[in-house]
Protein backbone atom coordinates (compact mmCIF):
# COMPACT_ATOMS: atom_id res chain seq x y z
CA UNK A 1 0.00 0.00 0.00
CA UNK A 2 1.33 3.45 -0.98
CA UNK A 3 2.85 5.60 1.85
CA UNK A 4 2.99 3.19 4.58
CA UNK A 5 6.00 2.08 5.72
CA UNK A 6 7.40 -1.82 6.95
CA UNK A 7 7.58 -0.66 10.32
CA UNK A 8 3.97 1.01 9.97
CA UNK A 9 2.53 -2.20 8.92
CA UNK A 10 4.20 -4.32 12.04
CA UNK A 11 2.08 -2.15 14.06
CA UNK A 12 -0.63 -2.28 11.57
CA UNK A 13 -0.84 -5.78 11.64
CA UNK A 14 -0.97 -5.61 15.53
CA UNK A 15 -3.47 -3.46 15.95
CA UNK A 16 -5.72 -5.23 12.81
CA UNK A 17 -5.54 -8.71 14.10
CA UNK A 18 -6.93 -8.04 17.32
CA UNK A 19 -9.76 -5.85 15.96
CA UNK A 20 -10.40 -8.50 13.13
CA UNK A 21 -10.82 -11.41 16.18
CA UNK A 22 -13.41 -9.50 17.78
CA UNK A 23 -15.32 -8.16 14.64
CA UNK A 24 -15.68 -12.11 13.37
CA UNK A 25 -16.69 -12.62 16.95
CA UNK A 26 -19.01 -10.53 16.41
CA UNK A 27 -20.29 -11.46 13.39
CA UNK A 28 -19.11 -7.98 11.87
CA UNK A 29 -15.95 -8.41 9.97
CA UNK A 30 -17.23 -7.83 6.92
CA UNK A 31 -19.42 -4.73 7.33
CA UNK A 32 -16.15 -3.48 9.53
CA UNK A 33 -13.96 -3.96 6.14
CA UNK A 34 -16.06 -1.72 4.52
CA UNK A 35 -16.53 0.72 7.36
CA UNK A 36 -12.44 1.01 7.21
CA UNK A 37 -12.77 1.74 3.95
CA UNK A 38 -15.09 4.86 4.41
CA UNK A 39 -12.67 5.78 7.06
CA UNK A 40 -9.50 6.14 4.72
CA UNK A 41 -12.10 8.37 2.09
CA UNK A 42 -12.61 10.36 5.10
CA UNK A 43 -8.73 10.71 5.45
CA UNK A 44 -8.55 10.93 2.00
CA UNK A 45 -11.28 13.87 1.91
CA UNK A 46 -9.89 15.80 4.78
CA UNK A 47 -5.73 15.75 5.10
CA UNK A 48 -6.44 17.88 8.30
CA UNK A 49 -8.52 15.73 9.99
CA UNK A 50 -5.89 12.60 9.52
CA UNK A 51 -3.37 15.55 10.56
CA UNK A 52 -5.23 16.00 14.01
CA UNK A 53 -5.78 12.52 14.71
CA UNK A 54 -2.22 11.10 14.20
CA UNK A 55 -1.04 14.44 15.97
CA UNK A 56 1.63 13.79 19.52
CA UNK A 57 0.61 17.41 20.13
CA UNK A 58 -3.27 16.41 20.28
CA UNK A 59 -4.76 15.00 23.73
CA UNK A 60 -5.89 11.84 23.73
CA UNK A 61 -9.29 12.93 25.64
CA UNK A 62 -9.42 15.75 22.47
CA UNK A 63 -9.19 13.08 19.73
CA UNK A 64 -11.27 10.48 21.52
CA UNK A 65 -14.17 13.65 21.49
CA UNK A 66 -13.13 14.53 17.78
CA UNK A 67 -14.15 10.35 17.02
CA UNK A 68 -17.43 10.67 18.86
CA UNK A 69 -18.11 13.98 17.04
CA UNK A 70 -17.18 12.26 13.75
CA UNK A 71 -18.45 8.78 13.47
CA UNK A 72 -20.46 8.06 16.06
CA UNK A 73 -24.32 7.43 14.82
CA UNK A 74 -22.59 7.15 11.45
CA UNK A 75 -20.69 4.54 12.07
CA UNK A 76 -20.96 1.15 13.99
CA UNK A 77 -19.90 0.88 17.56
CA UNK A 78 -17.26 -1.72 16.60
CA UNK A 79 -15.67 1.07 14.64
CA UNK A 80 -16.05 3.62 17.43
CA UNK A 81 -14.40 1.62 20.08
CA UNK A 82 -11.86 0.57 17.84
CA UNK A 83 -10.66 3.68 17.31
CA UNK A 84 -11.17 4.95 20.44
CA UNK A 85 -8.71 1.71 21.49
CA UNK A 86 -6.12 2.63 19.12
CA UNK A 87 -6.14 6.01 19.90
CA UNK A 88 -5.77 5.60 23.81
CA UNK A 89 -2.71 3.40 22.30
CA UNK A 90 -1.56 6.67 20.66
CA UNK A 91 -1.46 4.79 17.51
CA UNK A 92 -3.72 6.68 15.33
CA UNK A 93 -1.03 7.77 13.54
CA UNK A 94 -0.89 4.02 12.05
CA UNK A 95 -4.78 4.32 10.89
CA UNK A 96 -3.80 3.74 7.01
CA UNK A 97 -1.32 0.51 8.21
CA UNK A 98 -4.07 -0.60 10.42
CA UNK A 99 -6.76 -0.61 7.85
CA UNK A 100 -4.49 -2.54 5.18
CA UNK A 101 -3.27 -4.73 7.26
CA UNK A 102 -7.20 -5.33 8.66
CA UNK A 103 -7.92 -5.89 4.84
CA UNK A 104 -5.14 -7.82 3.99
CA UNK A 105 -6.26 -10.08 7.14
CA UNK A 106 -9.43 -10.58 6.22
CA UNK A 107 -8.95 -11.69 2.80
CA UNK A 108 -6.89 -14.11 4.12
CA UNK A 109 -9.56 -15.32 6.59
CA UNK A 110 -11.54 -15.68 3.73
CA UNK A 111 -9.20 -17.56 1.33
CA UNK A 112 -8.24 -14.72 -0.52
CA UNK A 113 -4.94 -13.69 -1.56
CA UNK A 114 -3.73 -10.29 -3.67
CA UNK A 115 -2.24 -10.91 -6.81
CA UNK A 116 -0.27 -8.32 -8.50
CA UNK A 117 -0.25 -9.19 -12.27
CA UNK A 118 2.10 -7.15 -14.64
CA UNK A 119 1.37 -7.63 -18.49
CA UNK A 120 2.11 -5.58 -21.54
CA UNK A 121 -1.44 -6.38 -23.05
CA UNK A 122 -4.86 -6.30 -21.02
CA UNK A 123 -5.48 -9.59 -19.79
CA UNK A 124 -8.29 -11.59 -21.96
CA UNK A 125 -10.90 -12.75 -20.01
CA UNK A 126 -10.25 -16.29 -20.87
CA UNK A 127 -6.66 -15.41 -19.71
CA UNK A 128 -7.63 -14.22 -16.84
CA UNK A 129 -9.95 -17.57 -16.16
CA UNK A 130 -6.77 -19.22 -16.78
CA UNK A 131 -3.98 -17.33 -14.60
CA UNK A 132 -6.94 -17.47 -11.73
CA UNK A 133 -7.00 -20.97 -11.98
CA UNK A 134 -3.53 -21.60 -11.62
CA UNK A 135 -2.89 -19.10 -8.80
CA UNK A 136 -5.74 -21.16 -7.06
CA UNK A 137 -3.95 -24.70 -8.04
CA UNK A 138 -0.76 -23.23 -6.78
CA UNK A 139 -2.09 -21.39 -3.43
CA UNK A 140 -5.07 -23.53 -2.50
CA UNK A 141 -6.86 -19.78 -2.02
CA UNK A 142 -8.68 -17.52 -4.69
CA UNK A 143 -6.80 -15.08 -6.13
CA UNK A 144 -7.72 -11.41 -6.33
CA UNK A 145 -6.15 -10.23 -9.05
CA UNK A 146 -4.63 -6.64 -9.20
CA UNK A 147 -3.74 -5.98 -12.62
CA UNK A 148 -1.55 -3.29 -14.24
CA UNK A 149 -0.67 -2.68 -17.58
CA UNK A 150 3.73 -2.45 -18.77
CA UNK A 151 4.75 -2.07 -22.05
CA UNK A 152 8.47 -2.64 -21.42
CA UNK A 153 7.44 -5.78 -20.88
CA UNK A 154 7.34 -6.58 -24.17
CA UNK A 155 4.82 -9.67 -23.66
CA UNK A 156 4.78 -11.94 -21.43
CA UNK A 157 4.24 -11.20 -17.63
CA UNK A 158 5.05 -10.73 -13.88
CA UNK A 159 3.03 -12.40 -11.02
CA UNK A 160 3.61 -11.68 -7.63
CA UNK A 161 1.34 -13.36 -4.91
CA UNK A 162 1.16 -11.82 -1.43
CA UNK A 163 3.97 -9.87 -2.23
CA UNK A 164 6.30 -13.03 -3.18
CA UNK A 165 7.63 -13.18 -7.17
CA UNK A 166 6.31 -16.17 -8.47
CA UNK A 167 9.10 -19.16 -8.36
CA UNK A 168 9.64 -21.61 -11.35
CA UNK A 169 7.54 -24.00 -10.32
CA UNK A 170 4.58 -22.19 -10.21
CA UNK A 171 6.02 -20.45 -13.23
CA UNK A 172 5.83 -23.42 -15.39
CA UNK A 173 1.93 -23.83 -14.66
CA UNK A 174 1.67 -20.35 -15.91
CA UNK A 175 4.02 -20.81 -19.13
CA UNK A 176 1.12 -21.53 -21.05
CA UNK A 177 -0.97 -17.98 -20.15
CA UNK A 178 2.48 -15.96 -20.66
CA UNK A 179 2.98 -18.02 -24.19
CA UNK A 180 -0.84 -16.65 -25.45
CA UNK A 181 -0.04 -13.10 -23.96
CA UNK A 182 3.04 -12.78 -25.62
CA UNK A 183 0.84 -13.91 -29.32
CA UNK A 184 -1.47 -11.04 -27.95
CA UNK A 185 1.59 -8.72 -27.83
CA UNK A 186 2.67 -9.32 -30.77
CA UNK A 187 -0.66 -8.85 -32.51
CA UNK A 188 -0.98 -5.47 -30.70
CA UNK A 189 2.20 -3.99 -31.61
CA UNK A 190 1.86 -5.43 -35.63
CA UNK A 191 -1.69 -3.41 -35.03
CA UNK A 192 0.04 -0.38 -34.05
CA UNK A 193 -2.06 -0.41 -31.20
CA UNK A 194 -0.43 0.68 -27.68
CA UNK A 195 -1.34 1.03 -23.88
CA UNK A 196 -0.32 3.75 -21.57
CA UNK A 197 1.42 1.91 -18.49
CA UNK A 198 -0.78 2.95 -15.36
CA UNK A 199 0.96 4.97 -12.41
Amino acid sequence: MANVSEREMEVGHLYAKAILDLAEEKGQADELLEELGEVLKALDRSPELEEFLSSPLVDDEIRAKVIDDVFQGKASDLLVDSLKVVNGKGRLGFLRAIVEAYRIAHRALRGVVDTHVRTAVPLTEELRARLKSSIAGFTGKSPNLIERIDPSLIGGMVVEVAGQKIDASVASRLRGVSEALLRRASQEIHSGRTYIAEQ
